[in-house]
């Protein structure tokens, strides 16, 4: 929200964005460099685990992607927990980056909207107001449909996140029912 305050929602955006890409790339990399080998050997004596890694390694644009567009998994924690899975780095990078723009985009936007009403005030002491201290409401029209308008469409991007996650659960179940079956006959 700062850095939408300071910069303005696109500078700001693209700010935010290269910089929680990046954290978000160094804690993969710190996880996969520093523990992986314990966790494909755990995987290895653990054929649920297996199976559940290969089918994430697999569709690991499209898992990455729709986690970061969830609020649900918290960020900082997914970071490493890529890191230990067969997620590869460039599918990673790329859909962290296009995952987390939204909300991103959201959260600068809000930054510059409370700006703009800072703005507004000016030195007339008013909430929100004109020049002549009455009230613009006109410049209120505006900046709360910019608002709603960034609450709507985070809502709507959760929504879809949530129901493609069930969708890929839903196969990786089945991937998983699959090796048990193999491991079975």
């Amino acid at each position: 929200m700062s850095a939408g305050a300071i910069f303005g929602t696109l500078q700001g955006t693209a700010m935010v964005s290269l910089s929680a890409t990046t954290a978000a790339t160094l804690s993969f990399l710190i996880a996969r460099y520093f523990a992986r080998d314990k966790v494909k050997a755990i995987a290895d004596k653990n054929p649920k685990f297996a199976a559940i890694d290969r089918a994430i390694g697999a569709d690991s644009f499209k898992v990455v992607m729709l986690l970061r567009l969830s609020p649900l998994f918290p960020f900082a924690v997914g970071n490493y927990l890529y890191g230990l899975t067969s997620v590869k780095t460039k599918p990673y990078v790329i859909a962290s980056w296009l995952g987390m723009l939204p909300g991103t985009f959201a959260f600068v936007s809000a930054g510059a909207v409370g700006r703009t009403l800072i703005d507004a005030a000016g030195d007339t002491g008013a909430a929100v107001g004109a020049a002549d201290g009455s009230t613009d409401w006109g410049n209120i029209a505006q900046v709360g449909a910019g608002f709603g308008f960034a609450v709507l469409s985070s809502l709507y991007i959760a929504r879809l996140a949530s129901n493609a996650l069930k969708e890929v659960g839903d196969d990786m179940d089945r991937s998983k029912a699959e090796a048990d079956r193999a491991r079975t006959k």
